[in-house]
């Protein structure tokens, strides 16, 4: 007589696999969200921050040669 074992429910970890990267993106995102959801005056702060960084890193891109 063969004993066999349930299948396992695979689980989160079993089937998503995601590297480092784009979680830190997804939490970096989701601070982001939280900050211009829940904090109406810090949203004018994240925007500029965001919109100076970007103009800094298109400078820094087309200046460097």
């Amino acid at each position: 007589m063969k004993h066999h074992e349930p299948a396992r429910h695979p689980g989160v970890f079993r089937v998503m696999q995601v590297d480092s990267e784009f979680t830190g993106i997804l939490v970096a995102l989701g601070f982001v969200l939280l900050a211009i959801v829940g904090l109406p005056p810090a949203k004018w702060f994240v925007s500029g921050a965001a919109l100076m960084g970007v103009l800094v890193a298109l400078l820094l891109r087309f200046t460097r040669r």
